[in-house]
């Protein structure tokens, strides 16, 4: 009887474990941090985008994206991305006051339907030089 318990419950945390690694792939970055190299702080602000590809079955949305700094501005498309499709987030960098290296974290927070609020980081550094 307790073997027939340690089992059942066994299957339920394994198969609760693959149901939530499942719904963290359905957003897949080409990449996660962004180098700018070396940016002069008088040229004005630098962008990058991130792409994504929404690999669920069911489509995702971007509810925010959020950064460590008013220098840096996150931008995204509020509407749903399609299974399969790609969506991107763009990043603007406002060099103008900074110094030396920076490093700066941009929180985005999606869902899909029918799962959790989900959040992954994303990360722009680089090195600011005087003009």
């Amino acid at each position: 009887m307790i073997k027939r318990i340690f089992f059942t419950l066994s299957v339920l945390l394994l198969s609760a474990v693959i149901a939530s690694a499942a719904d963290n792939k359905t957003i897949q970055f080409e990449e996660t941090t962004y180098d700018f190299g070396t940016v002069k702080s008088d040229n004005g602000p630098v962008k990058h985008e991130y792409e994504f590809v929404n690999t669920g079955d069911v489509p995702l949305t971007i509810l925010s994206a959020s950064a460590s700094c008013g220098c840096t501005r996150p931008k995204y498309t509020p509407e749903p991305v399609k299974p399969g499709k790609k969506g991107k987030i763009t990043v603007n960098f406002l060099p103008a006051g900074q110094r030396g290296y920076i490093s700066k974290d941009i929180k985005v927070r999606y869902k899909s339907a029918g799962s959790k609020t989900r959040n992954i980081t994303l990360k722009i550094t680089g090195n600011v030089v005087p003009e």
